[in-house]
């Protein structure tokens, strides 16, 4: 049975009859891309996937728009020799939402937003999504990561890193994030601040970092916070996706 409104609307757990029934009117669904990598000493490797899937599934639930299964493993090369890291190459990332896509496409969905919670996955899924407008030029793609969705709330996540916030990484605004989805992964008391520094070059995250820790906060981290975070995301994604909802698709005007 499709979850009412209120509850996020989860692809997997659905039937094959429940999935029928749904996209005879719901033509769009989320797909959350993110990492299993290192995050630091205090915080799990599975970070950017809960606080993505956190997004998605709070966004499903005020719209309806369902979820698949997140992407969790990502393009994390970068982040070096830092015990427990899975990465794959982009080349596949870019071949797996390719194919997911393909086969929503095949059960009606029409509408895709690839909700994105890891930075250096930007390559193989701005790569995707070429592939899937010349492929299905009807399905309508979007890719938007996460922390971006209005200036305010990307501000909120990169405060602690003033010098070079492309770096951020188990800072303020990610320990925040998990300590409100899931606090029986986080440990406080192993958790470090480390600054940011500028840099003309990009570097792998063990040269960047000692601690696999960007960002001057993370110690002053707590629940309240992270819970304001995904409230100012949410509040801000849930208008737009349902804009997208109605929005037509300009290809149909012009036949």
């Amino acid at each position: 049975m499709v979850p009412r409104k209120g509850r996020p609307v989860l692809w997997e757990e659905l039937s094959w009859k429940d999935v029928d029934k749904l996209t005879k009117t719901m033509k769009m669904a989320i797909i959350p891309t993110a990492a299993c990598e290192q995050h630091g000493p205090h915080l799990p490797l599975a970070v950017d996937t809960i606080d993505c899937y956190e997004v998605a599934k709070r966004v499903s639930a005020r719209t309806g728009v369902p979820v698949v299964p997140p992407l969790i493993y990502g393009c994390s090369q970068s982040h070096g020799d830092f015990p427990g890291t899975l990465s794959i190459r982009p080349d596949t990332m870019m071949c797996m939402i390719c194919e997911i896509a393909e086969w929503l496409y095949r059960s009606r969905i029409r509408k895709v937003l690839i909700l994105n919670g890891h930075m250096w996955n930007w390559g193989p899924i701005y790569s995707a999504r070429e592939n899937l407008r010349y492929d299905l030029p009807d399905m309508q793609v979007r890719v938007l990561n996460w922390w971006e969705t209005t200036p305010q709330t990307m501000a909120k996540l990169v405060e602690d890193c003033p010098a070079f916030p492309s770096y951020i990484h188990a800072n303020i605004a990610e320990t925040a994030c998990v300590l409100a989805a899931r606090p029986d992964l986080v440990d406080m008391k192993q958790a470090v601040d480390e600054d940011d520094y500028p840099t003309f070059f990009e570097y792998r995250m063990d040269d960047y970092s000692k601690t696999g820790v960007v960002g001057r906060g993370a110690t002053k981290a707590t629940a309240e916070l992270g819970e304001k975070i995904f409230s100012m995301v949410v509040d801000a994604l849930v208008p737009m996706v349902e804009k997208a909802l109605a929005e037509g698709n300009p290809r149909r005007r012009k036949r």
